[in-house]
């Protein structure tokens, strides 16, 4: 009992690293709470109209891992269907890569 008690608190700090962002990624993850987040968080627009068009596990951006860089940027600046395109001055390019950086970050799998 002993032993899996250690084994188990030794694990936990190591699951817990999978999930720590970077500099970078944190700052894309505050960008994309101030700048994306009314219509792309659980029960926005954003979140609705994609659930009806991907179904709802792609309506969640902050979940997904098959977003592309590219994508991304395509998407916020020349919009699609109900996104409107966003300029330079509603999202600098600063915050753009950073919310790139987060949108993209790498996971662990998700299960089956």
């Amino acid at each position: 009992m002993t032993r899996w008690l250690l084994a188990l608190a030794l694990a936990l700090p190591v699951a817990g690293w999978a999930d720590e962002l970077t500099a970078q990624q944190s700052a894309g993850q505050k960008a994309f709470a101030h700048r994306c987040g009314m219509c792309h968080r659980e029960g926005g627009t954003g979140t609705f109209v994609l659930a009806r068009r991907l179904g709802a596990a792609q309506s969640l951006l902050e979940q997904r891992t098959d977003l592309k860089p590219e994508y991304i940027r395509y998407v916020v600046r020349w919009g699609l269907m109900n996104m409107p395109r966003l300029s330079r001055v509603e999202v600098p390019e600063t915050d753009m890569t950073d919310l790139v950086a987060y949108l993209t970050r790498p996971r662990p799998a998700a299960a089956p």
